[in-house]
């Protein structure tokens, strides 16, 4: 049995103070359509949310994008059956994107193949949203994925960021945040809404590719589950773990406030001496706030691997001579006269 999904509960959702700052009145939205049953699902409830409950609101419009990224050849028909569907309701304004991922030739790195075809992706839809003034974009993300991405970053090693899976809502840039309402509802329940209402959707054959990491997973969840290890399990363990990840962010911000000396456009200077006695992990992520404070037009990208942080910081620490690092297009320059910590853009941004 799955859960009840309905235009009314997804109102319920959309509710959420999470979300309401970020649907606001007289402005356009996106949506991130592929075809499948999960961002289809998604597009109606929208559809019918705007038409109904999102009336008192006035949402000037709702933009369905849909990209190909030209790796597989029924992409093109796929995208062409979402703008078809969208034709038949009123209101929407489909959009069909197309990239073409750099994969760097031929590889048996399926999984390296699908990274570098998501970041096509919410590049060219980050494009479009830009140029059409929208400030939200809609993915169908649900609690199945949320899953798969913890189990993802376990098996990769990642840290408490990692684990704490899926934002409900991520800022991308300066210009747009992602909304994620759907990552407490099964995958099953988004399918039979479809299947209820007669809403068409496609199945992409690379959700069951051998070649990719989470396809793999799929397979494994069977055995998982058995051993208690549910999907909906795993998601409150990602939301828990999110909720610490929050609280380290802010001490880390505090951090960074109080360490910081002096600020440029392109530079930072935080005062290492009180910074290295704060604790390790606070201490890290304050580096991490400074690269993401110098490079803001790519705040959304993936930062540096934690390893690499955790090495820069271990030879911050102990080294006594320490000579000049580049981390993440970022300079590190440790004054031991002042007990000053000096960051700067490796390439500065043209003007203009």
């Amino acid at each position: 049995m799955t859960d009840i999904l309905d235009t009314g509960r997804f109102a319920e959702l959309l509710s959420n103070p999470v979300f309401v700052p970020h649907i606001p009145a007289g402005k356009p939205l996106g949506v991130a359509v592929s075809g499948g049953p999960d961002s289809m699902a998604l597009c109606a409830l929208l559809a019918e949310w705007m038409e109904h409950e999102g009336a008192g609101r006035a949402i000037s419009a709702l933009h369905i994008l849909s990209v190909d990224h030209g790796l597989r050849p029924e992409a093109v028909q796929e995208v062409g059956a979402v703008g078809a569907w969208a034709q038949s309701r009123p209101g929407l304004i489909h959009a069909a994107l197309a990239c073409h991922p750099e994969t760097g030739g031929p590889t048996k790195d399926g999984n390296r193949i699908m990274e570098k075809a998501r970041s096509a992706r919410y590049t060219v839809m980050a494009d479009y949203c830009h140029a059409h003034n929208i400030r939200s974009l809609l993915l169908a993300h649900h609690r199945d994925d949320q899953a798969e991405t913890l189990l993802f970053r376990l098996a990769k090693g990642s840290g408490l960021d990692g684990l704490a899976a899926m934002r409900p809502v991520q800022p991308f840039n300066d210009d747009l945040t992602l909304l994620r309402p759907l990552l407490d509802t099964p995958k099953a329940t988004l399918i039979d809404f479809c299947e209820t209402y007669a809403i068409p959707f496609i199945t992409d054959p690379s959700n069951a590719s051998p070649d990719f990491a989470r396809p793999r997973l799929r397979k494994a969840r069977a055995a998982l589950e058995a051993e208690g290890l549910t999907s909906k399990r795993l998601t409150v363990t990602a939301s828990r773990l999110a909720r610490a990840r929050d609280a380290l962010d802010k001490l880390a911000g505090e951090a960074f406030e109080a360490t910081l000396t002096d600020r440029t456009e392109h530079t930072i200077t935080l005062d290492w001496n009180a910074l290295k006695t704060r604790p390790e992990e606070i201490a890290l992520r304050t580096l991490l706030i400074a690269i993401d404070a110098l490079h803001p037009e790519s705040r959304t990208a993936y930062g540096p691997p934690l390893e690499k942080i955790e090495h820069l910081f271990d030879e911050l620490l102990n080294m006594p001579r320490f000579r000049k690092r580049t981390l993440h297009g970022t300079i590190f320059e440790r004054d031991d006269k002042s007990g000053s910590l000096h960051l700067s853009r490796e390439h500065m941004p043209k003007s203009g």
